[in-house]
């Protein structure tokens, strides 16, 4: 497998994981095993960030010119922005889909 398409397999998972992890969570609330609180909020985002650095430092290309890292930089930082918030709309579809409004 090549280096570009474990990248984009990464992020995508990544992506999924946010509507997973929303409907996960919402269900445990629901049932009132689990109740969504600061912290918990807090930690499941810092877990989604750590991801998304980790991604990064493992799968976009080093390289010695730094004009092109801080490209590279920023393009990841706008695609996993975008990615992010279709990640977020597919999480409110997807409870509501569930749950109802």
């Amino acid at each position: 497998m090549s280096a570009g398409s474990r990248l984009v397999l990464s992020v995508l998972s990544w992506a999924a994981s946010i509507p997973v992890l929303n409907v996960l969570l919402g269900g445990l609330e629901r049932r009132r095993v689990l109740t969504l609180t600061e912290p918990v909020v807090a930690v499941v985002a810092g877990a989604l960030l750590l991801w998304a650095a980790l991604i990064y430092w493992r799968q976009v290309p080093a390289t010695r010119s730094i004009a092109r890292r801080i490209t590279y930089f920023i393009a990841y930082l706008a695609a996993m922005a975008l990615l992010g918030l279709i990640g977020v709309w597919a999480a409110f579809w997807a409870t509501v889909a569930i749950h109802g409004l």
